[in-house]
């Protein structure tokens, strides 16, 4: 219950299971002008704790941590720009060599501090998720963005104006739980992207204009999934999957699996359909890509 004319009055929800605290947020809503925040800092906070074991796990980290920290200890060096130039060098032929395994690490260095902001005066932290050696050197793996700058900028801000004006009244209704989403750990790739496989985009793209794209999309996906349970189960692919956990390079990685493929080709080519490998033909390193990602789940 709410009193309308008082304050600081203390709010008990007596309801099983508090059904009514999604009321009593429409309430402060609409007497108040308050809005109950979903923040949730805890939540997130465990969120960061498995973004501190990943990031520390990732390859970049094994590879290039222990180097910036040598530069980094040192005070001669370490306010002089000059002194990280052969590091940043190597950190960018590292992100040109393996664009989807640093696109993860970026994705999820991205979030960790995001959510660090979010939170580190809000709840008591540990001071090693704010070690500023650490911070600074996923800072310095903020290359990755100069090197990938999205090719289609847009402002997250969009207004319509509909030449009308005056009052809109709001028809209300009955008031739906909602149920807050919980933070997930950050994964890289191109987002927007509704099918199980990024590939599936493409060919809906490239096949929009005709009648039947859902069940061609649908009979594609039944058969790259069969692929992919081809290449789990040959030898060969299970030493192309052993590579993809190693540090071996993506060129060799692609070529590998374009073996495969056009193995799978020569065998399965009246079974599968010319059209399916029509369509894959020019498209086998991105098959390969969602391949990897496919395996990782």
């Amino acid at each position: 219950m709410i009193s309308k004319y008082k304050n600081d009055c203390k709010i008990v929800d007596f309801s099983y299971n508090n059904v009514n605290v999604n009321n009593i947020k429409a309430a402060f809503e609409h007497f108040s002008d308050v809005v109950v925040s979903d923040f949730d800092p805890f939540g997130d906070k465990k969120v960061l704790d498995l973004l501190l074991i990943e990031l520390k796990k990732s390859d970049t980290y094994d590879k290039f941590y222990a180097v910036f920290m040598a530069i980094h200890r040192d005070k001669s060096k370490r306010d002089n720009p000059e002194s990280f130039l052969d590091f940043e060098s190597s950190l960018k032929k590292y992100i040109d060599a393996n664009p989807i395994r640093t696109a993860d690490t970026k994705a999820k260095a991205a979030q960790y501090f995001t959510i660090l902001n979010r939170i580190e005066y809000v709840i008591e932290l540990d001071a090693k998720y704010s070690d500023s050696s650490f911070l600074l050197f996923w800072r310095k793996f903020n290359l990755y963005n100069m090197m990938h700058r999205s090719e289609d900028p847009k402002d997250p801000i969009e207004v319509y104006y509909d030449n009308q004006t005056g009052i809109i009244e709001v028809e209300t209704g009955i008031i739906e739980e909602k149920k807050k989403k919980p933070t997930k750990i950050a994964e890289g790739g191109r987002p927007g992207y509704g099918h199980e496989f990024d590939i599936l985009a493409m060919i809906e793209a490239r096949n929009e204009n005709e009648a039947k794209t859902g069940l061609l999309i649908q009979d594609f996906e039944s058969k790259i999934t069969d692929f992919f349970d081809f290449i789990r189960a040959e030898n060969e692919g299970i030493r192309l999957m052993v590579k993809m956990r190693s540090h071996i390079s993506e060129d060799e990685i692609y070529d590998d699996f374009a073996k495969i493929y056009r193995r799978y080709r020569a065998i399965f080519r009246a079974k599968v359909g010319d059209y399916f490998f029509k369509e894959m033909d020019d498209l086998v390193n991105k098959l390969c890509d969602d391949f990897e990602r496919y395996v990782a789940n």
